[in-house]
């Protein structure tokens, strides 16, 4: 007897309860040992995480399983308790330690008796190896082991497949399978193919369990599968045969059937295998070696459909089954269209002309073919569509004659011809608008055929020169390209574009000799209503650019072209423009073209003579580019050229004499104007760019004497060494060594001018020097330093060129006010008289005097500066309000304003900065403020003061009515916070006009105060909710009288403008309004006043003449019921049965359809969102046919169904999206 004989008799003892005890307590860390190798035998057993935590971590809860298991040995017992004792006997036996246990008690062990029937390990062992014998023996007889078959399955030139490949978001069919796997069943598999089918088996059981696959062999032979079946026990048989599958589950095996969709199934038992999940499929490929890119590639191109991707890797497989001489004959028309949307008529006629064939004849001939094995054809609703087209064009290229290469020409043509004829109308539209589609065809058939054009010029044919018939097609076509063609056919440009790139290139080249008539059209930005930062038609031509550059042979057209668009004028805020997209393929790092750097360069030097400054302006670009980080891929083509497409994994070393070279390419380039040499300036500071710096100096410095004294330059350098010097601990900056030629060069060109060259001090607050940006210095301190330096600069400025100099000093610098401190720090008071004199004579501005008189009046008392004002009346009292204004509000100052001229008190209103004043000033300051139009600062200071003592809600109200009497709309709608604020706090006044101003007033901004306030807070709401008149008021502004009753016109074009503004305010008014009439603030509703209010707003309808839009009202009410718990209420029901009206029945649908608003969800999501809200609806329809509601019931069983459509729609959509993105 062998060593493992005696271990798995051990083992089956131990579990079966009859080892002495004494045994185990001699030997203390036995126990430890036995479940720490039962532990590790259950991770071999199975690779499911949660029967490893179940059985592996609780030996002691399993062992009675094993126990029963070891006692009984029932008839057709699965063998999988029995690799498990195997498993564990093995672990025992590699253990050292345990070793030792069993020489010891070796004689003992076999002494052990059992109870009669219980298992052996004679038996166990027996059963595993009559197993592998019998696999050996079959195996040339069509009995494949399991892994050997996986093995074989998986392994492609140059790659091996994983498992995970078949299982991606399949984790559930998986279980299924591992399930059935457990105990004798039968279980079908269905997928696209029955080689699929096993794959996917095979893959489940072997990323399983080791011992279960053991266990598992793939039977494709009936008499060997008969033969192995009557000599085991306990096997898994995965197979397409399906003959006495019951029979065999009978004799204690599994069997799984895999099947296509056109087998015959068993559905109880049957799993249907979804798609293959998109990131987990790309992910598995790129474990296997393939770069991401092109993974990502293989699964668009593949539609994740196994058989296609093994074909597209160039697997040695057989012809699919489907493949017979009149199936291909069906199948190339349907290849040459790509796709098509049935319900289209037009898509048919071209069906139609293509297969020389009634539509629905050929339909019913090619629709067998979806459920065939491997069928390369799916239909997703309406749409038809070829699977991989780039695949079966591969395999059936020689099959397509020219024949259909005539009728094809002529589908194109029809395609091509499809204009849209609103197109140039569409680009020209300033407002938003919606468009009828008025095209014949689809854009599923446009972009198939474009697709099948692309692809018969790439995919090569032993018969035909496609490639060559493809060129001369397309290049005819293209002329006759005119704007509406290219508008309607951009987004397929691309096609076209990868289907011939000389045809396209040569297009381009001739409109651009011919003066450009299609590009100026093109590139011009539109500038919309609806747009921001303009819009743009260019895109579509930009990315067929993009895709062109990947390859050399096209780089240089395709930079000349992109040159050329560089000088079309572009506002847009877009990130697309054509300079952008030269500095993608130029850049050092990833450069978007397969061309060596050599190339680049070679192409940008060509391109100087034509293009100077497009070269010069992406030279720049490139050298500021080499600190970027994150770069964006641009366009690749679907097909041409797949096999150079790849993910980066890491950003290359750029090495040195590239970027010397584009400097060097940048200075001979240079016009060296002063933008010129801002530019060059800048990237001598880039820390990137040391190689060049020298290089870049030597040239600025040779321009010293164009440049000597140029305040843009001076300003430019200054402001990078002050940079630089102040985060000197930064990574990129400049240490003071390398600063010191600047600082050199700085000194030099500066300008020899003291007012020239001092401006700069005199930029903003605080000195932007350097030594004065210490950020640990107070701000006060600082303020000091910089009073300091500056009236240091205006001493000198005087003592060099006199007091005037300092006025036209003054209006020159930004900050005014520096050089108002810098005169009162100089001279004080003593300067006021001359300053009032300068600026009565307009030489001086508002903001420097107002600036040295506000200093004066904080450092003197204000009798001085009473006296002061006194004096210079006497000079000029028509210009005196800015002495009275720049200080800010105080009473006397505008008591005094009053009582001059009227001029002088309205200057001083409209101007005096109102900061903080005594509570008692308020009433008088709210009026002078409102009688100069400063609403804004009115509305400020009501908002800010919730004191009602001090601003009551009459004046608020008085001011309120005001505004809108003078018309202060565009004040209104800015400060719409403000008046939302004050009409929290307000109720409607008693007086009529005041109460129908602040209704208006509140009409007019409803769509504003709601992203404010609560619509109860609101009072047109309140009044509404209280009065139907005010209600049908507002309907009466959008919808006609009943028939028969005329209403007046406008008399005039301005009367008819204001009756559409308030028609689209009452529309928009409407479609807010989501209230209940009658209800409190907890949203409980009167049910007797909301009777009242019905027969009240039904009679004031009569009277009005608007009978007609009765029920929309009435309908849009009880639509707005809120869904609560109760809903629907038997209030609502009985309203609902009440008014038992159609109409009415409507608008509640609409109202509760409206009320989901829009929806947002993942590409791929389908028809969730639909779903939920189809179970809300069936709860509302069952609550509502208790209540005895059959018309509510019939509301949301209508919306059930509409949802479900929809819910279908999303589906079709997103599987649709899945399979083609």
């Amino acid at each position: 007897m062998t060593t493992i004989d005696t271990v798995l008799s051990f083992v089956i003892s131990y579990v079966a309860g009859i080892v002495p005890t004494d045994w185990l307590c001699n030997h203390k860390s036995m126990k430890e040992k036995l479940e720490l190798c039962f532990k590790r035998a259950v991770y071999k057993w199975t690779n499911n995480p949660d029967t490893q935590n179940a059985v592996g971590e609780q030996m002691g809860k399993y062992l009675p399983q094993l126990k029963d298991f070891i006692a009984h040995k029932p008839v057709g017992r699965h063998p999988r308790e029995n690799d498990l004792l195997r498993l564990w006997a093995e672990e025992i036996q590699n253990d050292t330690e345990c070793n030792q246990f069993f020489l010891e008690y070796e004689h003992q062990i076999m002494a052990l008796k059992l109870e009669e029937g219980c298992i052996t390990a004679k038996e166990i062992l027996e059963n595993t190896n009559n197993i592998i014998a019998q696999i050996e023996q079959l195996s040339n007889r069509g009995i494949t082991q399991c892994v050997k078959y996986w093995e074989q399955w998986a392994w492609g030139p140059d790659i091996k497949l994983n498992t995970n490949i078949l299982l991606a978001g399949r984790e559930k069919e998986k279980e299924k399978v591992i399930e059935a796997c457990n105990e004798p069943s039968c279980l079908y598999v269905e997928a696209a193919s029955v080689k699929e089918a096993i794959a996917f088996v095979v893959a489940s059981i072997i990323s399983e369990s080791d011992v279960l696959a053991e266990r598992t062999v793939v039977a494709m032979n009936k008499e060997a599968y008969k033969d192995i079946v009557e000599n085991s026990n306990g096997m898994v048989f995965v197979t397409d045969i399906q003959e006495d599958a019951h029979y065999i589950v009978s004799r204690s095996h599994t069997v799984i059937l895999c099947i296509c969709p056109s087998d015959k199934k068993n559905e109880a038992c049957t799993i249907h295998l979804p798609m293959l999940n998109r990131e987990s499929f790309i992910g598995s490929l790129v474990e296997s070696g393939i770069n991401e890119a092109k993974a990502r590639s293989l699964a668009t191109d593949s539609a994740r459909d196994i058989s296609v991707l093994r074909s597209l890797l160039e697997f040695t497989d057989e012809a699919p089954i489907w493949q017979t001489t009149e199936n291909i004959r069906l199948i190339i028309p349907a290849l040459l269209l790509g796709e098509w949307n049935e319900e289209w008529q037009n898509d048919k006629e071209l069906v139609k002309l293509m297969t020389e064939k009634d539509y629905d004849d050929y339909i019913e001939e090619i629709t067998p073919l979806l459920i065939v094995d491997e069928c390369p054809l799916i239909r997703i609703d309406k749409i038809w569509k070829i699977k991989s087209p780039f695949d079966l064009l591969k395999q059936l290229v020689d099959y397509v004659t020219s024949s259909h290469l005539k009728r094809f020409a002529e589908v194109v043509d029809w395609v091509l011809q499809d204009d849209d004829p609103d197109a140039e109308d569409k680009m020209n539209e300033n407002e938003f608008r919606w468009w009828q589609n008025k095209q014949y065809f689809s854009g599923h058939i446009k972009e198939g055929v474009f697709q099948s054009l692309t692809l018969l010029s790439i995919v090569p044919c032993h018969i035909h020169n496609n490639a060559n018939w493809v060129d001369n097609f397309i290049e005819n076509k293209f002329k006759s390209f005119d704007l509406k063609r290219y508008l309607t056919h951009r987004h397929n440009l691309q096609w076209l574009v990868e289907a011939s790139p000389s045809s396209f290139i040569k297009f381009i080249q001739d409109d651009i000799k011919n003066g450009s008539p299609l590009l100026n059209q093109i590139m011009d930005v539109k500038h919309k209503d609806f747009s921001f930062g303009g819009e743009i038609y260019y895109t579509d031509l930009l990315f067929a650019l993009e895709a062109l550059a990947w390859d050399k042979q096209y780089l240089f057209d395709t930079t000349d072209i992109l040159m050329h668009l560089c000088f079309y004028p572009n506002d847009s805020n877009y990130g697309n423009k054509p300079i952008n997209t030269l500095l993608s393929i130029y850049r050092f790092g990833l450069p978007q073209t397969y061309a060596s750097f050599e190339t680049r360069l070679g192409i940008l030097k060509s391109c100087v003579k034509r293009h100077p400054k497009i070269v010069s302006a992406l030279c720049i670009l490139l050298l500021n580019g080499l600190s970027e980080n994150t770069f964006m891929q641009n366009p690749h083509f679907r097909w041409r050229m797949r096999e150079r497409i790849e993910s980066p994994n890491c950003i290359p070393c750029i090495p040195t004499a590239n970027v010397v070279a584009i400097g060097q390419l940048l200075l001979s380039t240079s016009e060296f104007s002063i933008e010129d040499i801002k530019e060059i300036i800048n990237l001598s500071f880039n820390i990137y760019l040391r190689d060049c710096r020298i290089m870049f100096l030597n040239a600025i410095n040779k321009q010293k004497d164009k440049i000597k004294g140029n305040e843009e330059i001076t300003k430019c350098i200054r402001e990078k060494i002050n940079w630089h010097l102040l985060y000197q601990e930064a990574d990129w900056a400049l240490s003071k060594e390398e600063i010191e030629p600047f600082e050199k060069l700085l000194n030099e060109i500066e300008s020899d001018d003291i007012i020239v060259r001092n401006k700069y001090l005199f930029e903003s607050f605080l000195i932007n020097e350097s030594d004065l940006k210490d950020y640990d210095k107070d701000i006060a301190e600082r303020d000091k330093e910089t009073r300091e330096t500056r009236a240091q600069i205006v001493r000198q400025i005087i003592e060099e060129k006199g007091l005037n100099a300092v006025w036209a000093f003054a209006e020159t610098v930004k900050y005014k006010e520096g050089v108002a401190n810098a005169i009162f720090d100089l001279y004080g008071a003593n300067m006021y008289s001359e300053i009032y004199k300068n600026y009565c004579s307009e030489n001086l501005s508002k903001t420097f005097v107002g600036k040295y008189f506000s200093s004066i009046y904080y450092t003197q008392d204000e009798s001085v500066y009473m006296s002061m004002i006194d004096e210079l009346a006497l000079i000029s009292q028509n210009h005196i309000a800015i002495i009275l204004y720049a200080p800010e509000y105080r009473k006397t100052l505008a008591n005094l304003a009053g009582e001059l001229d009227t001029n002088i008190e309205e200057e001083y209103w409209k101007n005096v900065s109102i900061m903080s004043f005594p509570e008692t000033e308020y009433g008088n300051v709210i009026w002078k403020l409102c009688s100069v139009g400063r609403y804004a600062d009115v509305l400020h200071i009501i908002r800010t003061t919730n004191n009602e003592n001090i601003i009551s809600s009459d004046t608020k109200i008085h001011i309120l009515c005001e505004m809108i009497k003078n018309g202060a709309w565009d004040i209104l709608r800015k400060c719409k916070y403000e008046i939302s604020e004050i009409l929290k706090v307000i109720s409607l006044p008693k007086d009529n006009p005041q109460k129908s101003l602040l209704l208006q007033m509140e009409f007019v901004m409803y769509d504003s105060l709601q992203q404010h306030m609560n619509a109860q807070e609101i009072h047109i709401v309140q009044e509404i909710n209280k009065e139907p008149s005010l209600l049908l008021e507002i309907y009466a502004l959008v919808f006609k009288a009943d028939d028969g009753f005329e209403e007046k016109c406008p008399q005039d074009n301005n009367q008819t403008e204001i009756k559409m503004t308030m028609a689209q305010l009452a529309y928009s008014f409407i479609h807010n309004y989501n209230e209940v009439p009658c209800s409190d603030s907890a949203g409980n509703v009167d049910e007797n006043a909301l009777f009242k209010y019905f027969d009240k707003l039904e009679k004031l309808a009569k009277q009005c003449h608007r009978t007609n839009i009765l029920p929309l009202i009435i309908g849009r009410i009880l639509g707005n019921f809120s869904e609560t718990g109760d809903y629907p209420s038997e209030m609502l029901c009985r309203f609902v049965e009440h008014f038992n009206d159609d109409r009415v029945d409507t608008e509640i649908r609409c109202a509760l359809y409206n009320r989901r608003g829009m929806t947002s969800r993942s590409p791929f999501e389908g028809g969730t969102i639909e779903r939920n809200h189809i179970q809300t609806f069936m709860k509302y329809r069952d609550k509502a046919r208790y209540r005895s509601s059959p018309r509510l019931t019939h509301i949301f069983e209508c919306l059930i169904k509409e949802y479900q459509q929809m819910a279908e729609k999303e589906d079709n959509e997103a599987k649709f999206l899945d399979i083609t993105n």
